[in-house]
C-alpha cells in the first residue's frame, strides 16, 4: 500500500472482512508504529475523499462568509461589533420596536434569498441606524444556508477611496470596482446615504459623478439597506428622482423612521 508520503507500506491481509465493503480488512506492522488496528482500504479512502470535500465546502462557506470583514468599508472598524444583543432597548419602548422590525428583515433575507429588499433606515444621526443595519448583516452572515456575501458600505469611505484612485491609478477602490463590488453581494449596506461629505459644497445637488455611480449599483442590486438623515422628501432635494424611486423601488414594509430615539452614541 502507498502512504500519503508516496512511500510503499507494507500491508498485511487478515480473515476478518468489512462488512460494507465485503473485502479483507488490512494491517500495517512497522516498528515505528508498533501493530496498528486492522482497517479496511475502501472505508479509509472514502474517509479520506469525504474530509477532502468538507474540507472544500468549509472553505467555500468561510470565503463567503468573511467578504463583509475583508471587503467592507466602515466609518470605525467597532461597527463589526453591531449586533441584535448589544443594542439596547427595554421592552415597550420605540428602541425596542426598532430592533424587531430590523430582526424580521434579517428574517426574510435569510429565509428568501431571492426576494427584493430595500430597508429604508431614516431618521436624524445617533439613533442606532448603523447599528441595527450592521446587526442585520451579521446575522445573515452568521444564519444564511447557505451563505450570503454581505457588504457594509460606509458612503462617505467609498466616495474618498474612489476620488483617491483618480491620483493613483493603482488603487483597488475605483469606480468600476466600486460598482462590480456593489452589485455582486447578496445584501448589501449603503450607510450615511445624502450625508454632507459626499456632496459638492458649491450645490445642494449630490454630483453627478456620485450619482452615477448610485444609479448603477441601485440597477443591479435588488437586495439592500440605506440609512440616511434625510427624510425621502430631503432626498430628492439632493439626488436625481429617478435615483430615490430605485432605492424606495422594494422597500413597502421595509422603511424605518427612527425619529425620536435617544442618541445612542453616549
Amino acid at each position: 500500500m502507498q502512504g500519503l508520503s508516496g512511500i510503499q507500506v507494507p500491508t498485511k491481509k487478515e480473515k476478518a472482512v468489512c462488512p460494507i465493503h465485503h473485502v479483507h480488512l488490512v494491517s500495517i506492522d512497522l516498528v515505528s508504529l508498533g501493530k496498528a488496528k486492522p482497517f479496511c482500504p475502501k472505508c479509509t479512502a472514502e474517509t479520506i475523499k469525504q474530509e477532502k470535500r468538507q474540507m472544500i465546502d468549509d472553505f467555500k462557506v468561510n470565503n463567503v462568509k468573511d467578504v463583509l470583514k475583508r471587503d467592507s468599508l466602515v466609518d470605525i472598524r467597532d461597527e463589526y461589533d453591531c449586533t441584535f444583543d448589544t443594542f439596547k432597548a427595554q421592552r415597550g419602548t420605540k428602541e425596542a420596536e426598532l430592533k424587531h422590525r430590523a430582526k424580521m428583515i434579517a428574517y426574510d433575507a435569510i429565509k428568501m434569498p431571492d426576494k427584493p429588499i430595500h430597508a429604508i433606515f431614516y431618521g436624524t444621526p445617533g439613533e442606532g441606524k448603523t447599528h441595527l443595519a450592521m446587526s442585520i448583516l451579521n446575522a445573515v452572515n452568521e444564519n444564511a444556508n447557505p451563505p450570503q456575501k454581505c457588504l457594509f458600505i460606509d458612503i462617505n469611505e467609498l466616495i474618498n477611496r474612489i476620488y483617491s484612485s483618480f491620483k493613483n491609478t493603482a488603487k483597488l477602490w475605483n469606480m468600476d470596482y466600486a460598482i462590480k463590488k456593489l452589485r455582486s453581494v447578496d445584501l448589501l449596506v449603503l450607510d450615511d446615504i445624502g450625508s454632507e461629505s459626499s456632496m459638492k459644497s458649491d450645490t445642494s445637488e449630490a454630483s453627478n459623478y456620485i450619482q452615477e455611480i448610485l444609479k448603477k449599483v441601485l440597477d443591479g442590486q435588488k437586495r439592500l439597506i440605506i440609512t440616511t438623515n434625510l427624510t425621502s422628501h430631503q432626498l430628492s432635494q439632493v439626488y436625481n428622482p429617478k435615483i430615490v424611486s430605485r432605492m424606495f423601488a422594494h422597500s413597502q414594509g421595509y422603511a424605518i423612521d427612527f425619529s425620536g430615539v435617544k442618541d445612542k452614541r453616549y
